[in-house]
Formats: C-alpha cells, sequence, structure tokens
C-alpha cells in the first residue's frame, strides 16, 4: 500500500529522496526495509540541512510520532510545527558541533536516526558524523546522503565548498570502506568511539544519467556522477 511506501510520501513532497522529480535519486526505496520497522515507533528524528523544508514535511508525515529536529546553516523557523523544530548550526564549524553535542546530553536527547543532507562537502560530512555519531541510540541509524562529492574533481566546487587534493584522497566513501575507520577531521577519542560502535554500513550507488545536474559537475577520471548514500547502524 501507497501509505506504508516512504517513496509515496518522498514523491509526494517532491524531495529528491523519491524517484519522480527531475532529480530524483532514489534513495527512498534503499530506505525503505529499515524505515518501516521503525515507523510507528521513532521518537527523535535529526536532519541536518533542510533547503526548501521537502524533506522534514516526508517525515513529518511518514513517522507519524516523531519530534524533529532540523539543523541549517540559515534560520528556517517558518518551517517549525507542533513537531518539527529548527536551529541554525554550521556543520563545519567544530565548535557549534560540541555545543550541539553538549546540549544534547544535558537535555537527555537522542536520536533513532540522524539524516546528513548539508553541505556534501567531504571534510564536513565526517567531522560531522565523528561529533553526533554518539547521539544515535543503540541500534539507531545515521545516514549520509549525496556521498557523489566524494569523486569531484580538484577544484570542483558546490555549495562555495571546493574540492581538494586531500578531500580525493581521504573522501567519504574511503573513510567508510577502511577498517579501522579513521579520519584526519575526527579525534582520537571519537574515532575510537566509531570504532567500537559501527554495527554495519550499507551504500546505495546507482548510476544516474537522468539527474538534471549529471552534467553540472565534473568528477575524477571524467566519471559520471552518481546517486551514493549510506545507512551506519550503531549497535544495540
Amino acid at each position: 500500500m501507497k501509505e506504508l511506501d516512504y517513496n509515496f510520501y518522498c514523491n509526494k513532497n517532491k524531495t529528491d529522496k523519491g524517484d519522480q522529480i527531475p532529480n530524483g535519486n532514489g534513495y527512498a526505496k534503499f530506505y525503505q526495509p529499515f524505515f518501516e520497522k521503525i515507523r510507528f515507533s521513532c521518537e527523535n528524528i535529526l536532519e541536518i540541512g533542510i533547503d526548501n523544508g521537502y524533506s522534514l514535511m516526508t517525515n513529518y508525515e511518514f513517522f507519524e510520532k516523531s519530534k524533529i529536529l532540523g539543523l541549517d546553516i540559515k534560520n528556517c523557523t517558518r518551517f517549525d510545527n507542533d513537531r518539527i523544530t529548527t536551529k541554525i548550526l554550521d556543520q563545519g564549524n567544530l565548535q557549534e558541533l560540541e555545543s550541539f553535542v553538549e546540549y544534547c546530553d544535558s537535555n537527555n536527547v537522542s536520536f533513532d536516526f540522524i539524516l546528513d543532507d548539508g553541505s556534501h562537502d567531504v571534510i564536513h560530512q565526517q567531522l560531522t558524523f565523528g561529533k553526533f555519531f554518539k547521539l544515535v541510540k543503540p541500534g539507531g541509524f545515521y545516514i549520509i546522503e549525496d556521498l557523489g562529492t566524494s569523486y569531484f574533481s580538484l577544484g570542483e566546487s558546490l555549495y562555495g565548498y571546493k574540492q581538494t587534493q586531500e578531500k580525493i584522497n581521504s573522501n567519504t566513501i574511503n573513510f567508510l570502506n577502511q577498517r579501522p575507520f579513521s579520519s584526519f577531521w575526527i579525534n582520537e577519542e571519537d574515532t575510537e568511539f566509531i570504532n567500537l560502535n559501527v554495527d554495519f554500513v550499507s551504500i546505495f550507488d546507482k548510476t544516474n544519467g537522468n539527474l538534471s545536474y549529471s552534467t553540472d559537475f565534473k568528477c575524477t577520471n571524467n566519471y559520471p556522477i552518481r546517486s551514493i548514500t549510506s545507512i551506519i547502524k550503531r549497535v544495540s
């Protein structure tokens, strides 16, 4: 039934996680087996990157009992309602990330899943994961979307963040695939926590030549842009 289908709500709300709009990445069908199990038990969701609010509304409708906290570098309080709250946060700012963790710890807040759909910058993805993974409930999920930026060519830019050789060499795809986990941008304490608490990593990687922006970004070796996301499960 379409009411139980996460992809239905993504398409309804025109988020690119679905598969119908011109920029549809098809992530929703990958998420479905994970999300359907927690749909009615999910209490808290954290979304990083709000943009037009389509994803917030999708999760608001699908996870009917969940409170949703959205973080964005811009003020997005226009999306606040009975279960959605938004705050300003720059995920590239280590102090702001640490302050948010302290806020969650002091208020005993943890999340059934965290979804990073923010800047898509390689450093920001790993920096945020290093600080926020501990905020995921045991058995919960951490999602990093739009990992295609890991393959951007030198100098390619998205949202003002340029690809560097350091980012190419230590991209987020490499980080998720290597064992033990290790990153220039994650300190020793957080790295140890990650290595002890990651149950599994599942990566969705799909060619998507129909994307309207498929020719807008150059990738290493002229490789075509792909729709890539990931689910990292914390041990129960």
